[in-house]
């Protein structure tokens, strides 16, 4: 047995944002004062790196173990470079910025890195707001036009959501998360976003937060393609075990939502990220297991093989992304 047969549970990075509020202190000890905007769960970058929180890789951080030992845990698909993907909670109390990613073509183009950024949230609560893409017909001018005269959120597809919601951001697409939003979001291993608004207000500094407007007209993507809100793809029965439904497939990450009380994955090769939404009780492989509790990520490495969760009692609502 090696310390990659186990699941690995990591410390969360906080980030204090204008935007962010309180909430996480629902299911979190450790938050820092101040508005916390995200909780970077899971992550392999320098601006909020992982660190093994328990068992006998404790105190390594995920860049190193990844840089190390890429096989063991990304599986054959390990590209060299670091983990391919970033898990973040995200409590809005406030709009964030009007912003949008590059993909990766355009990120390599531009020398901001090797990897863009391509995107997915699951809603947590209700009473949420996705601002996602184009209305249609908008054009380059018509939106620089608004967003000079400061009406920028016209030009954007807004949709009230709730629990259960899930919205798909390919890299390109202009967004916002809005007010009163809080979610879990899958997306590549980049940190590169160009704002081209910001509601007119400033920073925890006082002062207002800087715009990447040339970089955001070169990135948006206004062929009309792209966008897409909320939607709530319904649940089928899973032959693991449970219900299930499937919410994101593309050449980054595959995202799907289980509800069991028993249920089980791995063994494809990969890794899996399994988060735990809802209820408590075990995540396992054939070496040993970890608790799961309310908005805790762990990482199953791809040498672990299979796995399986186990409630305590009643249902575990599960997010795994691999």
């Amino acid at each position: 047995m090696t310390a990659f047969d186990l699941p690995l549970v990591f410390a969360p990075a906080y980030h204090v944002l204008v935007w962010g509020g309180r909430r996480m202190a629902r299911w979190r000890r450790d938050l820092p004062e101040g508005p916390v905007g995200e909780s970077w769960d899971l992550a392999d970058h320098q601006r909020g790196m992982s660190v093994v929180a328990e068992g006998p890789l404790a105190g390594r951080t995920l860049g190193e173990l990844t840089r190390a030992h890429g096989r063991e845990l990304v599986g054959a698909a390990w590209d060299g470079g670091e983990f391919p993907l970033l898990v973040k909670l995200i409590d809005a109390s406030d709009r964030l910025s009007v912003q949008v990613h590059p993909d990766d073509a355009l990120a390599r183009s531009l020398g901001v890195g090797t990897r863009g950024k391509t995107e997915c949230w699951l809603v947590l609560e209700d009473n949420g707001e996705l601002f996602v893409g184009l209305k249609p017909g908008v054009t380059r001018a018509a939106f620089e036009a608004a967003r000079t005269a400061g009406m920028v959120a016209d030009c954007l597809q807004r949709h009230v959501v709730g629990d259960g919601d899930f919205a798909f951001l390919p890299a390109r697409t202009v967004h916002a998360l809005g007010t009163g939003t809080l979610i879990y979001e899958v997306q590549q291993t980049c940190d590169v976003t160009f704002r081209v608004d910001d509601w007119g207000r400033v920073g925890l500094d006082g002062k207002p937060r800087q715009l990447h407007v040339e970089q955001s007209l070169a990135t948006i993507d206004f062929s009309g393609e792209t966008g897409g809100g909320g939607c709530n793809p319904p649940f089928s029965a899973c032959r693991a075990g449970g219900t299930m439904r499937e919410l994101a497939t593309c050449p980054y990450f595959q995202v799907e939502e289980r509800r069991a009380a028993q249920t089980s994955g791995g063994g494809h090769g990969g890794f899996s990220i399994v988060t735990c939404l809802h209820g408590s009780g075990t995540l396992s492989t054939a070496a040993g297991a970890v608790r799961l509790q309310p908005m805790r990520t762990c990482l199953v490495p791809a040498a672990a093989g299979p796995w399986q969760a186990l409630a305590d009692a009643g249902e575990l609502r599960l997010l795994i992304a691999r």
